[in-house]
């Protein structure tokens, strides 16, 4: 404590004059309220997207090559059970902090946002005790899993080859 206000006692009384004061208009808080800014309140359940997964797939469910594309893509998956695990069992969704039935819910709400039109018709969402028992079942690669499961998607028609689902991520690079 005492270095600390020997450390003051030696400031220039120019350094201090320089100190810039902070005014009301240089507050973003203080200019929403006088100016009646309108800030939407965000849903829970965006607001973990936006957490947990908008930093690499984008804030509309896609972003650069050599992350999946969300965006148009992910309801095939839905369409078997191998994808529908698929879905929960990629890394950063199985190892999620959120608990199952915010996951669950986050889930459905990206695949309806961003791939609704891909999903299966009758589409079930996802429980939380079923994430919960997906997230129990580990694989040992997600590269070789999404393999199987686009050629399961394919062999079943649901997509006409897998390059409806490809993107640039080399082997080994996951």
């Amino acid at each position: 404590m005492a270095s600390f206000a020997l450390a003051i006692a030696f400031v220039p009384t120019s350094a201090l004059a320089q100190t810039p004061t902070v005014s009301p208009e240089s507050v973003p808080d203080v200019l929403v309220r006088e100016r009646g800014t309108w800030l939407p309140k965000v849903a829970p359940v965006e607001e973990d997207y936006s957490r947990n997964c908008q930093g690499c797939h984008g804030h509309e469910g896609h972003s650069v090559q050599e992350v999946p594309r969300l965006q148009g893509r992910a309801g095939w998956f839905t369409h078997t059970s191998a994808g529908r695990a698929y879905l929960v069992q990629v890394p950063n969704v199985l190892q999620s902090s959120l608990p199952d039935e915010r996951l669950a819910a986050m889930l459905n709400w990206l695949l309806t946002q961003f791939s609704g039109e891909q999903l299966k018709p009758g589409f079930e969402p996802y429980t939380a005790a079923e994430v919960h028992a997906l997230r129990a079942q580990r694989i040992e690669s997600v590269i070789a899993r999404r393999r199987e499961v686009v050629d399961g998607l394919v062999r079943a028609g649901v997509i006409p080859d897998a390059a409806a689902l490809a993107f640039s991520l080399e082997p080994g690079r996951y």
